[in-house]
């Protein structure tokens, strides 16, 4: 089959993680991109994790590991006026990728997106640095390049910029940290592996974005996601995943996995109650997701899914991206693609009109022959 070209000045040819790591699946198959790293600490064994003798411990597990792949990854909405009284609002993500296995220190990639809803416009971009995995116990302190996020304990800053727009942000949680998959912090992703993985979904933000030289204070909530493990992100047909924040008080991850025939083979979510008073985690048998619609990229041509229908116990939402057109075409400097965007929530939970904001991102793993050659 054809390889994806990944180019980057100066470097040999490098991929990114999410879907990144997948892309140093192909892109560098006789290395050991698809497995852990020789020396690299993996989770223990599913059956040991399951029975919880093995769970994410925090504020520890904050701090980076020793994982084949980990990232640290924030999303949110922000709203704000200018000097004129005029409201902007924006949706960003940010997230860092640390990558084990390439060289004597770690890869780590940086990206960043900006959804403006004021302007109708999406910016993206992406940084890459290697040093050694910084030593901070109980919380993280990664920078690639200019760009840093550092934090812990539901207390973190942010600070970043592309091309027309830079964000420094203070969040600060709410609630407690909520273990992902199950009550170990520990997901089964199907064919893609499994990791360790928990969220911050409650994070009051604050700070200022630069909108082309204009600065404005903000306010809004964002998310956070940590996760870790011996991850095989090339395997299967992509994923559809999901940050859900509603009016109700309640918040969901929902992460949908594909094989290559585009069914779906994993669910895995979790619906988190107010103030964290109550956790359901969720699977195939009470929640599943269908794609309402498509968009095709004019610059990838590769086909996503766009707008969604989500069913969830008692009820079903439904999901709309802000702007159709929220793809990270990183293609030319880390070597990967994908839908990443932020999307507005409507629906009913039982019997009760609910609204809310979120983020979704979708992967697919249908790469056009515009994309490869032989």
């Amino acid at each position: 089959m054809g390889r994806i070209r990944i180019r980057r000045k100066g470097t040999r040819s490098i991929g990114f993680a999410a879907t990144i790591f997948a892309v140093l699946c192909v892109a560098i198959p006789a290395a050991v991109a698809c497995t852990a790293p020789a020396g690299a600490a993996a989770p223990a064994a599913s059956g040991a994790v399951h029975g919880c003798k093995t769970s994410v411990s925090l504020p520890k597990d904050e701090a980076p590991h020793s994982a084949p792949v980990e990232w640290w990854y924030f999303s949110g909405h922000l709203t704000g006026k200018d000097a004129k009284g005029h409201a902007h609002t924006y949706g960003y993500e940010y997230a860092i990728f640390q990558i084990l296995g390439f060289g004597p220190k770690p890869i780590y990639l940086g990206q960043m997106s900006v959804t403006d809803l004021t302007r109708k416009t999406f910016k993206f971009g992406g940084e890459q640095d290697s040093y050694a995995i910084p030593k901070t116990a109980g919380r993280f302190a990664l920078h690639a390049r200019s760009w840093t996020m550092s934090g812990g304990s539901g207390r973190d800053t942010l600070k970043a910029g592309i091309s027309g727009y830079s964000l420094d942000l203070g969040l600060r949680t709410t609630e407690p940290a909520v273990l992902e998959g199950n009550k170990c912090g520990y997901i089964s992703l199907a064919s893609l592996g499994s990791s360790y993985y928990y969220s911050w979904t409650s994070l009051v933000t604050s700070g200022t974005i630069v909108d082309h030289g204009l600065t404005l204070k903000v306010t809004g909530k964002s998310w956070m996601d940590h996760q870790w493990g011996p991850m095989t992100l090339m395997s299967g047909g992509g994923w559809d995943w999901f940050s859900m924040q509603l009016s109700n008080g309640q918040q969901y991850m929902l992460f949908f996995i594909r094989n290559k025939k585009g069914q779906i083979v994993e669910t895995a979510g979790t619906r988190v109650a107010r103030g964290r008073t109550a956790i359901t985690y969720l699977t195939g048998t009470n929640a599943g997701e269908k794609a309402t619609g498509s968009w095709t990229s004019p610059a990838t041509h590769i086909k996503y899914g766009s707008g969604w229908k989500v069913t969830v116990p008692g009820g079903q939402l439904t999901v709309t991206p802000d702007l159709r057109n929220q793809e990270v075409d990183l293609i030319s400097t880390q070597g990967t693609v994908y839908w990443e965007g932020d999307v507005t929530i409507k629906g009913k939970i039982g019997g009760a009109t609910v609204s809310g904001d979120g983020y979704t991102e979708s992967s697919s793993r249908r790469v056009p022959d515009v994309l490869t050659s032989s």
